[in-house]
């Protein structure tokens, strides 16, 4: 009874006389995606990625204090080696590659026994205070400072000349240590395990839709209108010649697609289902109007609770995510409305043949004679 007394009329519209607009539509809207596919797949794998919190927000305080201490020292960021410390032909190995270190572009100082203290000093001289801020037990310790932020083209550079210099000397027998060194393996590990974990969740879900609908062009289509619109929206930082944070990346190309998805089964679902009754235009005017309503309604709450995250944290990388998810919404909604109805009519062919079951109405080539005449 309580349902009862507080149910009111439905504030959106029933979209029968708008989904006829949508189906002029499809048409246009499917070439012209057609045409964006292929470079939104190739600059979406192509974006300046951000791998660790380098990119603060120009607002925040930790920014702001970064900021002043670069203005004030130069930026300079620390590359630590470790290299095994043994007699005194391993002092003369040091100095040499300290030499080496010395020449790498962008290195400004090179900080070990040799260059502080001297090759020809025995380490018995001096006090243990001094020793031990460049030896261990087993190792020597040698720091090369950078003039280069702690991540990018440029510090990946540098980091890579480091480690082939050391490895010229002491092979694999040496450790670097370091924020850039962290972010440059961070890049190569995450880089690999990004097409795994697409892999799997698009034959996760290839896999769910298949058995569902018992059809192997469904998914196929389903998984194709989102993905598309995810490439789109990963492709925009690249052509706005910004960067993106790589944990959005990871994120929004798992979330956006398990979230979505849904917008098209259920699009689908009914197209499926009226079209065993009604031929293809008429089946996807009525789809239009049974389902578009409920998309809007669940696409506009993931979009603005992803656009308000993005407005209200101060965090960027929070703020940044909220954004990417936002987009994606607004992006797959605008695939599924228009996109997939195009792909549906153009294979419905094809969906009916591999589909088992499917039993879609046959739609007759010729009109009988007399149909014409009122």
């Amino acid at each position: 009874k309580a349902l009862d007394k507080t149910r009111h009329r439905p504030l959106l519209p029933s979209f029968s006389k708008f989904s006829k607009f949508l189906s002029k539509l499809k048409v246009p809207v499917f070439i012209l995606i057609i045409l964006i596919t292929v470079p939104a797949f190739l600059a979406q794998s192509n974006s300046k990625f951000v791998y660790g919190p380098s990119d603060l927000g120009k607002g925040s305080k930790v920014a702001w204090d970064k900021e002043k201490i670069e203005d004030r020292f130069g930026a300079s960021t620390p590359i630590v080696l470790l290299t095994p410390r043994g007699e005194v032909t391993e002092k003369a190995k040091l100095e040499e590659m300290t030499c080496d270190l010395e020449q790498i572009e962008h290195v400004t100082q090179v900080v070990s026994y040799s260059s502080m203290v001297g090759s020809t000093i025995p380490d018995e001289y001096l006090d243990s205070e001094i020793t031990k801020t460049f030896y261990s037990d087993n190792y020597s310790r040698t720091i090369v400072y950078a003039d280069t932020p702690t991540e990018g083209d440029i510090a990946f550079s540098v980091v890579e000349k480091v480690q082939e210099t050391a490895a010229e000397y002491y092979g694999e027998a040496y450790y670097s240590l370091g924020s850039s060194v962290n972010l440059l393996d961070m890049k190569n590990i995450v880089s690999e395990d990004n097409n795994f974990v697409n892999f799997i969740a698009i034959a996760a879900i290839f896999l769910v839709i298949m058995v569902t609908y018992r059809s192997l062009s469904i998914p196929i289509l389903l998984v194709l209108t989102i993905e598309t619109a995810i490439w789109i929206n990963l492709a925009i930082p690249y052509f706005n010649d910004s960067s993106l944070n790589f944990l959005g990346y990871l994120v929004v190309n798992t979330v956006q697609l398990g979230a979505t998805v849904d917008y098209a089964i259920l699009f689908t679902d009914h197209y499926v289902e009226n079209r065993k009754m009604l031929g293809k235009k008429q089946a996807l005017s009525k789809t239009y109007t049974d389902t578009l309503r409920s998309i809007l309604v669940s696409s506009s709450i993931l979009a603005s609770a992803s656009f308000s995250l993005a407005l209200v944290s101060t965090n960027s990388i929070v703020s940044e995510l909220g954004m990417l998810l936002g987009r994606g919404t607004l992006l797959s909604l605008f695939t599924v409305v228009l996109f997939l109805p195009a792909l549906l009519t153009i294979f419905d062919g094809f969906i009916s043949k591999t589909t088992m079951k499917a039993n879609f109405l046959r739609e007759p080539k010729y009109l009988i004679k007399g149909d014409n005449q009122k």
